[in-house]
């Protein structure tokens, strides 16, 4: 990656040709140089929904994410998972990141993970 922009082009694309992707909405998106933001919802195959954040940096051609959460519900409103680093949940041995496993409050240990990742995960699971 060259810088934030170049990021976003890149996640595009990949919603682009997600296959579970339907359509997707900019929520928000915010460049500065090497910085950015991005907020987008996400509507998928069974009228599921993925809502996917980032604040993130480009250091040295490499993506660095600060903050992240990725909101993924079924079609009747359903937590399916959320993934997030937000640092409440103490408890968790990755702390601060973290998952949301079918309900709220059904929180797991979880690794730092991106929107790439994310878009693979939905994408394999939500296919079989």
């Amino acid at each position: 990656m060259k810088d934030a922009a170049d990021y976003l082009t890149y996640i595009k694309a990949l919603m682009v040709v997600n296959p579970q992707v339907l359509r997707w909405t900019v929520v928000r998106e915010e460049v500065q140089g090497d910085m950015g933001m991005l907020r987008y919802l996400l509507t998928l195959r069974g009228s599921g929904l993925l809502e996917i954040f980032e604040r993130f940096q480009v250091v040295e051609g490499r993506v660095q994410v600060a903050k992240y959460s990725f909101h993924w519900q079924d079609a009747a409103g359903q937590l399916l998972k959320r993934w997030d680093n937000a640092t409440h949940h103490r408890e968790i041995s990755t702390h601060p990141h973290h998952v949301h496993d079918g309900a709220e409050a059904n929180v797991r240990p979880h690794g730092p993970i991106n929107a790439e990742e994310v878009l693979a995960l939905v994408a394999a699971e939500a296919s079989g």
